[in-house]
């Protein structure tokens, strides 16, 4: 009875982790502006009320996404501070070509709400009062040391194909 038992434990764990393998699909995302390393918000990038110059997002190239993907989702975050995650620094959504497995993401600047062609806001970024709202906000914290990142989703209608997180880097 305890090998039987011992069995089906590994049986089920050998069923759970080849299901896990089969949807843990991730996406490779790197920078194509070398100036972006992950590690530190490059000079500039920062918002405009730290002086910021003409800040964007970073352009990026995205590989291996999913067949049947219609879109990716990028969602901005500042994971040190809690009201900014969850794309508290806005969400943007880049259409794919049909069939595409890979795309040439362009920059999204800053402060405003006029996007490059093929791509759409889904939501604003989270301004304080009185402050110029847009589809992207710029790493803000005033140089706190705080983690930007990237949520980078690929989507298919209403269902999530696969998603990887970038650090975008600390400012």
């Amino acid at each position: 009875m305890n090998i039987f038992t011992l069995k089906s434990v590994i049986a089920l764990t050998a069923l759970a982790t080849l299901t896990l393998s089969a949807n843990a699909f991730a996406m490779d995302v790197k920078f194509a502006d070398a100036s972006w390393n992950g590690k530190k918000i490059p000079e500039g990038q920062q918002c405009l009320n730290y002086d910021g110059k003409s800040p964007a997002t970073p352009s990026m190239t995205v590989t291996d996404i999913p067949v049947g993907a219609e879109s990716l989702v990028f969602v901005y975050n500042d994971v040190s501070n809690k009201r900014m995650q969850n794309g508290g620094h806005g969400i943007v959504e880049f259409l794919l070509p049909k069939g595409a497995t890979s795309a040439e993401i362009p920059r999204v600047f800053g402060h405003t709400y006029e996007v490059p062609v093929g791509i759409e806001m889904v939501a604003e970024y989270r301004s304080r009062a009185g402050e110029v709202g847009g589809a992207y906000k710029p790493p803000c914290s005033g140089g706190k040391n705080h983690l930007y990142t990237v949520d980078v989703q690929a989507w298919q209608g209403d269902m999530v194909l696969a998603e990887t997180t970038v650090e975008m880097g600390r400012y």
